[in-house]
Order: C-alpha cells, then structure tokens, then sequence
C-alpha cells in the first residue's frame, strides 16, 4: 500500500474540514456550558440535546458525504490520477473522515460526561446511557460512511442520514425502557449493567462490520468510472 499517498489524502481532507470541525467543537462545548450554567433545567436539557444531536449528525453527514462530492464535483478523476489505487483511495477516505469525526464525536462525549459530573442537577446515572446513544450516533455515521463510499451517490447518503437521525429517537426510547439501563439512569452513582456492556459490544461489533463490508466492496472494484 502507497501509505504516503494515502496520509497526504487523509491531510488534505483535514485540510479542508479543519474549520467546519473547529466551529462545530466551539458549538458544542458553549452549547454544554450553557446547559451547566441553567444547572440543568428540563429546557436547557432539552435544548441542549437537539443542538448536539444537530450537530453530530450534521457532522457526520457532511463529513462522509466527501467522496460522493468528489465524483460530483469531477475531482475524482483528478484524485485517480495520482500513484493510488481505488482501495487506497477508500482507506484514505473512511480513515480520515472517521478520524475526524471521532475528534469532534469525543470531545463532545467528554464535555456531555463532564457537564453531568458538575451539574447537581444530573444523576451519574445517566452516564452510561450517554456513551450508548454517543456509540449509536457513532455507528450512523459509520453506515453514512459505508454507503457513501461504496455507492458514491447521494440520494442514498441523504436517505440513510436521514433514516439516521430518525431512528435515534426510537433507540433511545427503546434503551431507557430496558431495566438494565432504565432503572439506574436516576441514580447516584455510575453503573454498568450487563445490558449496557452488551448493547455497546454489539454496537462497536456492528461499526466493525460495517467498515469491513465497505472494504470487500471496495476491494472488489476494478475502476472508478
């Protein structure tokens, strides 16, 4: 593998997403701070999910969507010119979207931890509920990813961010009704039940999945056009 060819294609797109992530951090973490400052209100709350949820997923969205803009923007012909072949070419796209991802979907699940753990409003029982639906978030943007590198079209990219966004709702609603999870989210202290250790493992499995089927059909590709 052309492992230089793909860091510089991996630098270029930091290069290019390196604002968008810094404004999204900057929003995030001010948007956390505000939640604190309201020590924790049901609206700040509130107010302070959707803006994160927004901007993970928006994030997530615009980020994996980069190939798809790279065909449609006639780029990639350009890029395919280059001493790199089309698995490198992928290796270099799902690497450096999720690694930048991954810095902003961090310092957001840090920042959410540490507002929980200052606010006395909040329960250190929520915790672990809040790493689950981070992983959930996570794992979307995996299949964002997968589709829009493996399809390179951006009906499908839209839909499954879509589809996304959408059954976040429903899987966190489906979660807090589990005991396992459910019945500690109140309490004082942090607790990991079998249920959550198990609902993050098949998370992580599935992101793991996901990534390695991309790979296959990639691998499988014999030309761009």
């Amino acid at each position: 593998m052309n492992t230089f060819m793909v860091k510089r294609l991996i630098l270029k797109d930091w290069y290019l997403k390196r604002a968008l992530l810094v404004a999204a951090i900057i929003t995030g973490l001010l948007t956390l701070a505000g939640v604190a400052a309201a020590k924790g209100t049901q609206i700040a709350m509130i107010l302070g999910v959707v803006v994160l949820a927004t901007i993970l997923i928006g994030m997530g969205a615009v980020i994996m969507s980069s190939m798809v803009n790279e065909r449609k923007q006639q780029t990639l012909p350009f890029v395919m010119s280059l001493p790199v072949s089309y698995l490198e070419y992928t290796t270099s796209k799902l690497v450096g979207s999720l690694l930048i991802f991954s810095v902003l979907w961090l310092v957001l699940l840090l920042g959410m931890i540490a507002t929980i753990l200052i606010t006395p409003s909040f329960s250190p029982g929520l915790i672990p509920f809040i790493v689950i639906m981070s992983v959930e978030v996570l794992m979307s943007t995996c299949l964002i990813a997968a589709v829009s590198v493996t399809t390179e079209s951006q009906g499908w990219t839209i839909g499954v961010a879509q589809i996304g966004g959408l059954a976040l709702n429903a899987v966190g609603f489906s979660i807090v009704r589990l005991p396992g999870i459910g019945h500690t989210m109140r309490g004082p202290t942090i607790r990991w039940s079998t249920t959550s250790i198990l609902l993050l493992l098949i998370e992580f499995g599935a992101i793991a999945l996901m990534i390695g089927i991309a790979f296959f059909i990639q691998s499988r590709k014999r030309d761009f056009i």
